[in-house]
């Protein structure tokens, strides 16, 4: 029916936003981490951050630790218009391009301390989130007008050494999801005004992450971490306003098809997994790198239900498996200060213009990080950063379907962001 068809995008963007983890993941959960566009993640013991990259590394950390740090995000996704069209080509949607996207707060909060002979930590961030707001007469208005994901997730984790050589952790994430989604519909083939479709919906998701740390020598950590796949059962609902009440359609005037409603969908976020390597050449120089895997492949279909007479919605993503790649080097300037600097290259799982939509776009990117931690005391320090995040141009040709007639958003995005981080760091 008409109900599936045109709700189908809406209803589907409220898992792959949430689940667009190397386009939409953040992994801004360290200051000291972003100096080096997370080179070496899993293997730099620095402070308590890491038991969110491998718990296995708080067996490093002496005493007790205390974290609070932010991230203000400055995203930019400008689209260019290139005749999108409705129905057929030629007959060009009115609206013009849009910079949909807006500035975020990320924050972070960190404790490590000890359990017994264990190590134990806390972790408390948020690992998915998006605001994005396009104008409600921009040319794509019948794909997205707004993107609101909000998430927050409880990792407590433990960790032992297990000899001088080895040490080995675990820890269990509880996982929130809040999203708020909005398009418009095009009623121009009945002619009337567009309506409006809203979405929203929350969820809760388990899981569990795994770390191994290996010092042959002292000057070598070798981190190796996973973590779990999690499935959201999102719950959510459907809210219609401005729809035609007299246009027959199917037997049904298209307000008995486009009705209020509950909905739900089943959703897998991907596992990862990250090698990585943090070298202390000697006294000032450290060197890191690494490599992570992101399982996307796992993110192939969804199936969205609806509780009205509406068929099941089923979409396949064609996303694919994606790599991140970063190497850094910490300086240690003097007792006081050192200075940290990072490249990094990350995919996009997003596999071509036809499967990038105005929810998710997303492309390849290049980090350039800068950054610095100064000690204030022996017991309390501060750590800072900036990140200059370039992507490749991302064309699009992607199709909303309808019954009232196919939307084509036709185009390419230019993609930047600006990233700066702050933490504050208590040892004691």
């Amino acid at each position: 029916m008409s109900f599936n068809k045109l709700t189908n995008a809406v209803l589907i963007a409220l898992a792959s936003q949430a689940a667009n983890a190397s386009g939409f993941a953040l992994i801004e959960q360290s200051a000291s981490g972003q100096g080096l566009s997370y080179a070496g993640a899993a293997a730099n013991a620095e402070d308590a951050s890491v038991l969110w990259f491998n718990p296995a590394g708080m067996t490093k950390i002496k005493g007790s630790q205390a974290i609070l740090g932010a991230h203000i995000i400055s995203p930019v996704a400008d689209f260019s218009n290139n005749h999108s069209y409705f129905g057929a080509p030629g007959n060009d949607i009115s609206g013009s391009g849009d910079n949909g996207a807006t500035l975020g707060l990320v924050p972070n909060i960190y404790w490590k301390g000890k359990l017994g002979d264990y190590d134990a930590g806390l972790g408390i961030n948020t690992p998915f989130g998006q605001h994005i707001s396009y104008d409600e007469n921009w040319v794509g208005r019948y794909h997205a007008t707004e993107t609101n994901l909000k998430t927050l997730n409880i990792n407590p984790a433990i960790a032992r050494k297990i000899n001088n050589q080895f040490s080995f952790g675990v820890g269990l994430n509880a996982q929130y999801v809040d999203v708020v989604l909005q398009q418009k519909i095009n009623q121009s083939a009945i002619g009337d005004t567009d309506g409006t479709a809203e979405v929203t919906g929350d969820s809760w998701a388990y899981g569990y992450n795994l770390g191994l740390m290996y010092t042959p020598v002292e000057a070598l950590n070798i981190g190796l971490s996973y973590r779990s796949a999690m499935t959201h059962n999102v719950k959510g609902n459907v809210d219609y306003t401005g729809i035609n009440s007299s246009y027959n359609l199917g037997g049904y005037t298209l307000n008995q098809v486009l009705f209020d409603a509950n909905a739900s969908a089943s959703v897998n976020l991907p596992a990862t997994a990250s090698l990585a390597v943090d070298y202390k050449v000697n006294d000032k120089i450290q060197l890191l790198a690494s490599s992570t895997w992101t399982g996307w492949k796992a993110y192939d279909e969804l199936i969205v239900k609806f509780d009205n007479n509406g068929p099941n919605s089923e979409s396949n993503q064609n996303f694919g498996d994606s790599m991140r790649y970063a190497v850094g080097m910490v300086y240690q300037l003097d007792d006081t200060w050192k200075l940290r600097t990072g490249v990094a290259l990350d995919e996009t799982p997003v596999p071509d213009k036809y499967s990038r939509s105005p929810r998710t776009p997303d492309a390849d990117r290049k980090w350039v990080s800068v950054g610095a931690g100064y000690k204030v005391s022996s017991k309390m320090s501060i750590d800072f950063a900036y990140t200059r995040i370039m992507a490749d141009r991302a064309d699009v040709d992607y199709t909303l379907q309808s019954d009232l007639g196919n939307s084509v958003l036709v185009g390419s995005y230019d993609l930047s962001v600006d990233i700066l981080s702050a933490q504050l760091v208590w040892t004691y």
